[in-house]
């Protein structure tokens, strides 16, 4: 002791007490690093993940079934997401959906038919022309290479709860987009009119 204070510990002392405590801190530093990095990646899988089911996700493409419209492989997809489960798609539209053969694979085809539409069974494949109604929460779906496509004249139709989304762009490697447009218009009925309701009843025997 020196004036009435207490001498300080030697240098090798707390040389030792230093060296002591280096590796709980470098121990603790590292557990937060990883907690940091965990926190980090989970919120990023979360972000994936609610931007994949609310807006939308990209896919590529492989096989014949979709040509012209789409290459037989390495076109790049973007596929809306506010249409899952069908909602708001209609007749002509592409949609990417689970494949009801293949658990875990996604195929993208036209759709033809919705809910209590009539279609035609075997389009280009046996020659028959039978026709049968889309039932509830289901649509028909075909390849615009029908030739080469495995669609709903194979399996039957597609359940809307398997819809992940309408195909709506395709674009490359610059991200150029290419947006498709569905030009196809439902029919709308037509009211015939009085003369010609009048001449088709005269007719009739």
């Amino acid at each position: 002791m020196q004036n009435g204070h207490p001498m300080p510990p030697p240098l090798s002392t707390l040389t030792r007490i230093t060296n002591s405590l280096r590796p709980n801190l470098q121990k603790r530093y590292e557990i937060r690093l990883i907690w940091r990095i965990s926190v980090s990646a989970f919120k990023a899988i979360c972000a994936g993940h609610v931007f994949a089911e609310y807006v939308g996700s990209r896919n590529g493409t492989y096989g014949p079934s979709m040509l012209p419209t789409l290459a037989v492989q390495n076109d790049r997809v973007w596929v809306a997401s506010k249409y899952r489960y069908g909602r708001g798609v209609e007749v002509g539209d592409m949609v990417s959906f689970g494949h009801p053969c293949v658990p875990g694979e996604f195929a993208i085809k036209r759709v033809v038919g919705m809910p209590g539409d009539f279609v035609m069974r075997d389009v280009y494949q046996d020659g028959n022309d039978m026709m049968l109604q889309v039932p509830e929460g289901h649509c028909w779906v075909l390849g615009d290479n029908l030739t080469e496509s495995r669609d709903s004249r194979t399996y039957g139709p597609v359940p809307l709860g398997l819809v992940k989304g309408k195909v709506v762009a395709k674009y490359n490697s610059r991200f150029q987009f290419e947006w498709f447009r569905n030009n196809l218009q439902r029919p709308v009925p037509l009211e015939p009119s009085a003369s010609s309701s009048g001449d088709a009843a005269s007719g009739c025997t």
